[in-house]
């Protein structure tokens, strides 16, 4: 029994003998043209590459060293970067400049024994120009920062004196503080000496009703006498040298006052 085919597409040939035979042919023909034309362009390429060195070579022959402005160009700028570099470190300045300096005189010194084309005159020209803004540049910034550390400088000094300042005030200021915590001190027990040392007295009698001297010798002296009495006794008492009969006199006056004044406590004392 016949398989039964699945669609209506027609059986595929089996490979056609005079096809095959055909592609063997052409390939053998593309094979034999490349291998004729191969060593042409193999031999282009030689002569290309040898021409284009030779050219190159004589080009190089016409070189020259480098001229001494452009190592100072260079060398101008290596400077300018270096301060650069060293602005941006903090700490080691010195030994970093040692070596970035190192370093620039090996790149120089490799520079020197370079061959570099010849420039033009217009180019020379430009070369210096550059090189002489450079050198402003590197003169400016050199007197920049020189002004810089002579402010830096400054600024240090005014505050190492004003740490000194600080330094004496709060020696002042602990002192005075000693001081004042001893005047405290003291102080307090002066205060302790006056709340002990109060005296107990007592009270004084009130004056009320009670005749004063003035009064009581008005009343006694005649009035017609009050004034001569009154001047007697103001020139006895500023009298610097009073004799002793007035000295008698004042002290007879002054116990007949207080018997006068006083009759209870001298009868008494009687």
């Amino acid at each position: 029994m016949k398989a039964v085919r699945a669609s209506n597409r027609a059986p595929s040939k089996g490979p056609n003998s005079k096809d095959k035979a055909t592609e063997v042919a052409q390939s053998r023909d593309q094979g034999h043209n490349d291998k004729i034309t191969h060593p042409k362009a193999a031999k282009r390429r030689t002569e290309g590459g040898t021409s284009t060195a030779s050219k190159k070579r004589k080009i190089q022959e016409n070189w020259s060293l480098m001229p001494r402005s452009s190592i100072i160009a260079l060398e101008n700028i290596l400077d300018l970067s270096v301060l650069a570099a060293l602005a941006v470190r903090r700490t080691e300045k010195k030994e970093s400049q040692e070596h970035l300096n190192t370093i620039k005189k090996r790149f120089l010194a490799q520079c020197a024994e370079l061959k570099v084309p010849s420039q033009k005159q217009s180019s020379l020209q430009l070369s210096s120009q550059r090189l002489q803004e450079e050198t402003k540049k590197a003169a400016a910034g050199k007197q920049t920062l020189r002004s810089l550390e002579e402010d830096l400088k400054a600024v240090v000094s005014a505050l190492e004196r004003t740490e000194e300042k600080i330094v004496a005030l709060q020696h002042s200021c602990n002192m005075m503080r000693g001081e004042l915590e001893e005047e405290e001190e003291k102080a307090k027990k002066i205060f302790e000496m006056m709340d002990q040392s109060v005296l107990g007295l007592p009270a004084l009698p009130s004056q009320k009703g009670e005749s004063t001297i003035e009064s009581r010798l008005r009343a006694i002296i005649p009035d017609r006498d009050h004034n001569s009495i009154a001047q007697r006794l103001g020139e006895i008492l500023q009298n610097p040298e009073s004799t002793q009969d007035d000295q008698l006199l004042l002290l007879r006056a002054q116990k007949q006052a207080d018997q006068l004044f006083n009759p209870l406590s001298s009868g008494a004392s009687s």
